[in-house]
């Protein structure tokens, strides 16, 4: 490949914040054969059909959440990615946790592995927050949602977990129980949280 197309294709990626499309490479001039050669190489990896990374521009330990981000815009981070993100868990996951409203139908990336969990809209909907990382703004459930949510699904992800979160949250200062029993209203686990929090406190 030459220098000056491989130099306008990372502009290309800079310029996205480490992120392209085929379009935006096609859309510049420059054919689709060069995001192969880049692939062959090392220097770029595929996420799903059409979009592709550049290999550590701008790479930090949220990445892989940005990428999925990127590939699934409709989904939202939840259950233990979320959790770890907001450090309530010790449990680091192989595999990003996404919802996606049990309306979509969303094509899974290539990389990174992802777990979809499809949620009714009334649940979907509640408690989204968008944060920044990387460059990027990411969807991703309130703590809050986050634990009422992995309450739901409490006999999948385990009971040390669960325990595990609930501890951290209710030690934390900026714990908010009202916003909590809410988010536990939506997702019919009023009763359970009650009783961590009795337990607990």
């Amino acid at each position: 490949m030459r220098a000056d197309i491989y130099k306008r294709i990372y502009k290309i990626f800079k310029h996205n914040n480490g992120y392209a499309h085929t379009k935006d490479i096609t859309q510049a001039g420059i054919h689709n054969v060069h995001l192969k050669t880049l692939l062959e190489e090392g220097e770029i990896e595929r996420i799903k059909r059409g979009l592709y990374r550049w290999v550590d521009m701008y790479e930090t330990h949220t990445s892989s959440l940005v990428d999925v981000a990127m590939a699934i815009p409709k989904g939202v981070i939840c259950l233990q990615s979320a959790l770890s993100y907001y450090n309530l868990t010790t449990y680091n996951p192989w595999e990003i946790s996404v919802a996606i409203n049990r309306k979509s139908r969303i094509t899974i990336p290539e990389y990174p592995p992802v777990k979809l969990y499809y949620f009714p809209s009334k649940i979907f909907s509640a408690g989204i927050e968008e944060v920044q990382l990387d460059r990027h703004r990411v969807r991703i459930y309130s703590k809050e949602k986050t634990i009422c949510d992995c309450i739901r699904y409490r006999k999948q992800l385990g009971k040390d977990i669960i325990k595990e979160m609930m501890v951290e949250y209710l030690r934390s200062s900026n714990r908010n129980l009202e916003l909590l029993m809410e988010f536990a209203e939506i997702c019919g686990v009023t009763n359970v949280i009650r009783n961590y929090i009795e337990v607990l406190i």
